[in-house]
C-alpha cells in the first residue's frame, strides 16, 4: 500500500495518508519553507502532534479510556456484533472489526512517527532561523515524542519484553523516505527508545523552562493550557524512562529513573481536597499531578458516547450491574478513596458508572477536558515495585494510598502483600488511562479479576499481543 503524506500535512495536523515512505511533491516543497521560515511555524508544526494525539483511534479515546481499559476488563463492553469493543474484550483479534481498529491504531501511530521524522529534518534544515535554545527544545520533544509513540507500539504489538525480547515484529524509521524498514527485535528497537530518551532528556535540561521552573503542573482554576506538561517536557522524558526500563524488566535502572522524577515532586503537587470537593472544576484526574496529558475539547463527547449513565446498558462502558466489582473487588469496600468518591457516581444506574471525564458544568476549566498519559503517581508505583528494601517499599506505595485516602499498608505486610496492592494500586489509580493493561501484560498475569462478572478470567499470552496488520505485512 503506498498512500502520499505531504509536508504540508504538518501544518494542517491532519498527516493524512499511510506508514512506509513520503513523497514530496515539488509545491509541496515551497509550502514546506514557507512553513520553517520562522520559528512560529515549528511551533505550528509541532501542536500538530499535540492535537493529534487526540485522535479517537490513539489518546483521545481508544488507547485510554475505552479499548485499553476494556481489554484490561475493566468494563463490560457492548454484546452487539458490530460493535468493535466486543470482539475486543473477548480477545478475537482475528474478528474484521476487531482487525479494523487495530490497523488504524499501527496507521495513525506511524504516521504520527513519520511526521516526527519529517519535522526533525526540518529542524536540522530550516533550524537556523531560530535560536540554538529553542531549537534544542523542539528537537528534544520530537525525540521524546518518537519514543512515547514507539514504546506504546512494543508494549501493544510485541509480547512481554521478558517473555520474548529478540521477535522481529517492529519497523522502525528514523527519516521518511521511500526505504521501507525491515523488522526489527524488540531488544534494537527498545535501544532506539532508550537512545532517543537520553538525546531528549539532554536538550531538554538545558532548554525546557520545566527544568528551571519551580512549578510545572497548572493549578485546577487555570482555563488555558499554558503549562509545560501538555508538552514533552523534561520531567515527561525522564518519566518514560522509568516506563521504558521497567517494561524491559531492569528493575535498577527503573528505580533510579522514577526516584529521579520523584525527587522534583514539588513541581507535581499532589491534589488537595478542596480541588476535589469544588463543584466547578472537581480535579478528578489529578491534574495537579500530571506529568505529561494532552488536552481533548471533545471530550465529553467521548463521556457522552461510552459512560453516560442514561445509555443503555448493551452501550454503556461499566461493570457489572450488581456494583461488586467497583465497591469489593477495586475498592475494597473503601468508600472513602477519593478516587472512588468522585469518579464514580451512582445515577441513573443501580450501580457505579465512571465520571471522570464528566465535565459536567462544561466550565471550560482545562482539567475538566484533559486526558493524563503520565502522572507522578506510575513513579511511585514503580519506585515499589523496584526497591529491594522492603521498608522503603512500602513507603512509597503508602504515599500514595494516604494521598488517596485509602489508608497505609500494615508495616507488618510482607513482600507478597506488597506485590499485590502494587497490582491493587494500578488497577484503583488508572481507569481510564490504560496503563493497567500493559501492567497485566508486563508481569504476565495468568488470571485477571473481569468487571463484567467479578469473577477470574484465565489470561493467555495471545491474549495481550496485537498481531501485525495486513497492511503493513503485505505487500512489503
Amino acid at each position: 500500500m503506498k498512500i502520499y503524506i505531504y509536508t504540508l500535512a504538518l501544518a494542517t495536523l491532519g498527516f493524512t495518508g499511510c506508514k512506509k515512505w513520503m513523497d514530496v511533491k515539488p509545491e509541496d516543497k515551497f509550502l514546506e519553507e514557507q512553513l520553517y521560515s520562522s520559528r512560529q511555524g515549528f511551533e505550528t508544526s509541532i501542536n500538530g502532534f499535540y492535537l493529534g494525539n487526540n485522535d479517537v483511534n490513539l489518546y483521545g479515546s481508544t488507547l485510554t479510556m475505552t479499548t485499553m481499559d476494556i481489554l484490561a476488563q475493566l468494563y463490560s463492553a457492548s454484546f452487539d456484533s458490530k460493535n468493535p469493543n466486543y470482539p475486543m474484550q473477548s480477545y478475537k483479534y482475528s474478528d474484521d472489526l476487531a482487525k479494523g481498529l487495530i490497523d488504524r491504531i499501527w496507521t495513525k501511530m506511524y504516521v504520527n512517527i513519520a511526521g516526527v521524522n519529517n519535522f526533525l529534518a526540518a529542524v536540522d534544515k530550516y533550524g537556523s532561523v531560530m535560536d540554538s535554545s529553542a531549537r534544542s527544545m523542539y528537537r528534544g520533544e520530537a525525540l521524546g515524542l518518537r519514543a512515547f509513540y514507539y514504546l506504546d507500539l512494543v508494549r501493544m504489538f510485541t509480547p512481554a519484553y521478558t517473555q520474548d525480547s529478540t521477535v522481529q515484529l517492529l519497523p522502525y524509521y528514523t527519516k521518511v523516505g521511500n526505504d521501507i524498514s525491515p523488522f526489527y527485535p524488540t531488544n534494537q528497537v527498545m535501544q532506539f527508545i532508550l537512545d532517543d530518551l537520553t538525546k531528549a532528556e539532554q536538550l531538554l535540561l538545558a532548554a525546557d523552562p520545566a527544568a528551571k521552573q519551580a512549578r510545572v503542573s497548572a493549578l485546577s482554576t487555570a482555563r488555558e493550557r499554558t503549562t509545560r506538561n501538555y508538552r514533552m517536557n523534561y520531567y515527561a522524558v525522564k518519566a518514560l524512562k522509568a516506563r521504558a526500563y521497567m517494561w524491559m524488566g531492569n528493575k535498577p535502572a527503573a528505580l533510579a529513573a522514577a526516584k529521579a522524577v520523584m525527587a522534583d515532586q514539588s513541581k507535581f503537587p499532589w491534589t488537595n481536597t478542596d480541588d476535589l470537593k469544588s463543584p466547578e472544576y472537581s480535579n478528578k484526574i489529578f491534574a495537579t499531578e500530571m506529568i505529561m496529558g494532552t488536552e481533548y475539547i471533545r471530550l465529553l463527547d467521548i463521556f457522552n458516547n461510552n459512560f453516560i449513565s442514561t445509555l443503555d446498558g448493551t452501550v454503556l462502558l461499566a461493570p457489572e450491574s450488581t456494583g461488586a466489582f467497583i465497591n469489593q473487588t477495586v475498592f475494597e469496600g473503601i468508600s472513602a478513596d477519593y478516587r472512588y468518591q468522585y469518579n464514580w457516581k451512582i445515577v441513573a444506574k443501580a450501580y457505579p458508572t465512571f465520571v471522570k471525564y464528566q465535565d459536567t458544568n462544561n466550565s471550560g476549566y482545562a482539567s475538566n477536558r484533559t486526558v493524563p498519559l503520565i502522572r507522578m503517581s506510575e513513579m511511585y508505583l514503580i519506585a515499589a515495585e523496584c526497591e529491594p528494601d522492603l521498608a522503603t517499599a512500602k513507603s512509597y506505595l503508602n504515599e500514595i494510598r494516604v494521598k488517596r485516602n485509602f489508608g497505609a499498608l500494615s508495616d507488618n505486610a510482607t513482600s507478597v502483600e506488597l506485590t499485590t496492592a502494587i497490582l491493587k494500586e494500578y488497577r484503583r489509580e488508572f481507569i481510564g488511562e490504560g496503563q493497567l493493561f500493559y501492567f497485566y501484560k508486563r508481569t504476565k498475569a495468568t488470571s485477571i479479576i473481569a468487571g463484567n462478572t467479578n469473577k477470574a478470567l484465565t489470561m493467555s499470552s495471545a491474549n495481550y499481543t496485537f498481531p501485525i496488520p495486513l497492511s503493513e505485512t503485505t505487500p512489503r
